[in-house]
């Protein structure tokens, strides 16, 4: 599927030139211009080029070309055009532009209409977490995204998100399985998507910028890019997607909850300990556990050796 924010245009540019660039084709009258006109030859560029004696009424140097721009840009850039389906604005890979997800999606979940009304539906969310219908879901809260072209896109859900809360970088590794570490407190979070992917790209702006993980995980925090290939139906194995995931959620909710009562329960090391009075977990919690409480939240919640809990 084509970006909708990108746009055609005529353009014209000089060979002669040591810098090329692209100016978009004005309808008029172009006699006006010198590289149209008799008077190209004045143009020294032109002159370094000729090795004859050329006579026209116009530069054999000016060039006309079809060219693509992002219409969602702040400033125009005009590039070749291209009908190469690996060109993100070509393909449903625009959906995961930061510019498209800005103007056009800002949480990234890519909301359906609904065939009886054609009003957007609304996204099911579980205790505010959205549990977008459109992606499938790994027991260690990785999201997969396969789009009708075969382009993959994978990343941490929100309910993973909500439990880290910051991040203090990140790193990746493209092995047989994507891995992404993460750094949360002090501690390395090691997220390995079960399935194996032929990686082409890693959102590294998130070096930079690991907040996206957290702030818009099914959108411009997305974590690997790849392609299906001939693994369509193998990617998705072993993951949940709607209904069956949405209960998952709701299970995965109350099991940290338990988890972090369990834990506050627990003596300290001069014999105290928490009353347990109830409540939801706050965002961001694993700020708020020692060393051996999160090394055994990542255990329980974001290992590989995660399996499904709940019911179908």
């Amino acid at each position: 599927m084509k970006c909708p924010f990108l746009r055609d245009a005529s353009v014209k540019y000089c060979e002669a030139s040591a810098y090329r660039k692209m100016i978009l084709k004005a309808g008029g009258d172009a006699a006006a211009e010198r590289c149209s006109s008799p008077a190209w030859i004045e143009c020294r560029a032109a002159a370094s080029r000729l090795f004859d004696t050329v006579v026209q009424d116009h530069c054999p140097f000016l060039h006309e070309a079809q060219a693509e721009f992002c219409g969602a840009a702040p400033l125009v850039k005009y590039i070749p055009a291209t009908n190469d389906l690996l060109s993100h604005c070509n393909s449903d890979g625009h959906l995961y532009c930061e510019l498209y997800l800005t103007l056009a999606d800002p949480q990234g979940e890519r909301r359906p209409h609904s065939p009886q009304t054609g009003d957007v539906a609304q996204i099911p969310r579980v205790n505010g977490m959205p549990v977008p219908p459109h992606l499938s879901y790994a027991p260690n809260h990785m999201w997969l995204d396969v789009a009708d072209d075969g382009i993959v896109h994978i990343g941490l859900d929100a309910f993973a998100a909500r439990v880290i809360g910051t991040i203090d970088r990140i790193s990746f590794l493209t092995a047989t399985r994507p891995v992404a570490v993460l750094s949360v407190n002090g501690v390395d979070l090691q997220l390995t998507f079960p399935n194996p992917l032929r990686v082409t790209a890693a959102n590294v702006y998130l070096r930079t910028n690991p907040e996206k993980v957290i702030e818009d995980p099914y959108g411009a925090g997305w974590l690997f890019e790849g392609m299906a290939g001939g693994e369509g139906s193998r990617i998705r194995e072993g993951l949940r997607d709607g209904a069956h995931a949405v209960a998952w959620f709701c299970a995965e909710s109350a099991r940290l909850d338990q988890f972090v009562h369990l834990r506050a329960a627990m003596p300290d090391g001069e014999g105290e300990a928490f009353m347990n009075d109830g409540g939801s977990v706050v965002e961001g919690v694993s700020r708020h556990l020692d060393r051996d409480d999160l090394l055994a939240l990542i255990n329980d919640f974001f290992s590989m050796q995660q399996t499904w809990r709940g019911t179908w």
